[in-house]
């Protein structure tokens, strides 16, 4: 095993930003309790600045006793309790730690039989590298990283080598930049298409690289594609909840298309919480007797949560009024919360496996673009979080029996007659694709409804000329019956394209940016996408 003999903690230009990190981690008390990881990381940055030689014997003495008994997956906690004795004799800062808690989390990783089967791997071989896993640790710090190795800015890069499809922020207010990009073909479809994506990330999942990017492959069959990019909010916005998404967000941009655009009828596209705000977007218009949306496509999208799968579970009326005060009084849900929480559907996968090989063993994973932008989260105001899990999660109002108000109109998916693609992700822990075909039969028309092969991200983001993921186009007669399916080889991105070349329009000559009206504001990916 390498010690820190070329270890130089006066290389610390770092240690503010770790500082900064658990003051942001500190705010997480209230959401999640008495998280004492972060008291750990207060005793450790003293011993890594200023106490070397105590950080050297914790490193190299005490943390391969800790990680051999986290491999005994036969140890008892009273066994635990008496190495964290013996610890705390050696380092008095850490009695103060709560061993409940501790307790619970050492569970947690023993129950991971792969994380254990590579920690008896490591801990046989030797293999050990803390010096560089110190290395890595720095790093992620510096990167802003949540989760251990995912954000790599030495890698990727907002407008360089991510999100680089070219075009121009056409329009902004407080909330989102509109994005529109230039058009690759001769002529263009004349019904143009509006990304709405998820308000809880990034956008760019689907502006990834170019072989990975889903507004670019749009663009080269033909459609002209705006999309959303949702800023991310501040505690200026904490009094926004949907009604706010709805109409200074989505029905925002709908109107400014149209307005450019004045012979259009858009083809509305919602991915994840973006295909929420969609769907009572399409049924808010409804009510008012606009028929502007020629389609609606839902990816990944839950509407009825009946069956909300691991994320319901959470969801109680206690839990909801526990984190009531700390979300009014921060004014956003901070993405630490949503990240981890997500995480903890895939433990080994994003945490265990992550931070062993990164900061035990130092060894680094393959960059990859989706886990860069899985780990670049964002905040959600306080309001819209609370409107959700109390109206969504608890009330399930979007496909109750009496519609609910918002805005002024009746929202009720039965009002919703315009097509309907419905896409789900077989292995999807997020919107478990059951629950998103529930609301299959909630349409005035028959929506389309197709499963894919893999998960929440990677299911949506499969282009054709990767070959990773077929899918099936599921039969109405019975929408969560994957044995009545047609299945169809390759990606669902196909048969989507399909769907929208129905409703497309004429063909017509590429629009200029932002119809002409006006110059662009700024070329994409915009200055929202990087508001951290």
């Amino acid at each position: 095993m390498q010690g820190l003999k070329d270890f130089d903690p006066s290389q610390n230009e770092w240690i503010p930003a770790l500082l900064s990190r658990l003051t942001a981690e500190t705010q997480l008390f209230n959401f999640f309790g008495p998280l004492d990881v972060n008291k750990f990381g207060q005793v450790l940055i003293p011993l890594v600045a200023d106490d070397p030689e105590r950080f050297r014997e914790f490193s190299v003495g005490l943390l391969p006793k800790v990680l051999k008994a986290l491999s005994d997956t036969d140890s008892d906690d009273p066994s635990w309790v008496q190495l964290f004795d013996d610890i705390s004799s050696l380092f008095p800062e850490l009695r103060g730690l709560n061993l409940s808690y501790m307790l619970w989390l050492i569970r947690q990783a023993q129950a991971s039989k792969e994380f254990i089967t590579k920690l008896h791997s490591v801990i046989e071989s030797g293999h050990m590298n803390i010096e560089q896993g110190m290395e890595n640790w720095r790093f992620d710090i510096l990167a802003g990283a949540i989760l251990p190795d995912t954000i790599r800015p030495d890698t990727f890069c907002l407008g360089r080598s991510i999100a680089v499809t070219s075009g121009n922020v056409v329009f902004e207010n407080q909330l989102f930049q509109l994005l529109q990009y230039h058009s690759a073909t001769e002529t263009v479809h004349e019904n143009p298409v509006l990304i709405i994506p998820a308000f809880i990330n990034r956008f760019y999942i689907l502006d990834l690289s170019d072989e990975y990017s889903m507004v670019k492959w749009l663009i080269d069959q033909g459609h002209t594609v705006f999309l959303i990019s949702w800023v991310n909010p501040t505690p200026f916005l904490a009094t926004y909840d949907m009604t706010h998404y709805l109409l200074d967000g989505a029905l925002a941009a709908l109107d400014y298309i149209c307005r450019i655009l004045p012979r259009c009828k858009p083809q509305v596209v919602g991915y994840c919480a973006g295909g929420v705000v969609s769907a009572i977007l399409a049924a808010w218009l409804k009510a008012r007797g606009d028929d502007r949306i020629s389609s609606l496509s839902l990816l990944t999208t839950l509407l009825d949560y009946r069956d909300a799968g691991p994320l319901g579970h959470l969801v109680s009326e206690e839990g909801i009024e526990s984190i009531r005060k700390p979300l009014t009084e921060l004014g956003y849900l901070p993405a630490e919360v949503l990240l981890r929480i997500f995480a903890s559907l895939r433990p080994y996968d994003l945490i265990f496996e992550r931070a062993l090989s990164s900061y035990i063993l130092g060894q680094r994973a393959k960059p990859h673009p989706l886990l860069h932008w899985l780990g670049d989260g964002t905040r959600t105001p306080a309001s819209l979080v609370l409107w959700i899990l109390e109206n969504l999660y608890l009330n399930n109002v979007l496909v109750a029996d009496i519609p609910f108000k918002l805005a002024g109109q009746h929202i009720q998916l039965s009002t919703i007659d315009c097509p309907v693609f419905l896409f789900g992700a077989e292995k999807d822990d997020i919107s478990p694709w059951q629950s998103v075909m529930h609301a299959g039969d909630q349409f005035g028309s028959g929506p389309l409804c197709v499963l894919g092969e893999g998960g929440h991200n990677v299911g949506v983001v499969n282009p054709p000329g990767k070959r990773r993921y077929n899918h099936f186009i599921l039969n109405t007669d019975n929408l969560t019956d994957k044995q009545l399916a047609e299945f169809r080889s390759g990606s669902w991105w196909m048969t989507w394209n399909d769907f929208l070349m129905v409703r497309a329009g004429k063909p017509v000559l590429p629009p200029k940016t932002g119809g002409g009206l006006r110059a662009g504001i700024e070329k994409a990916p915009g200055r929202y996408v990087r508001i951290t």
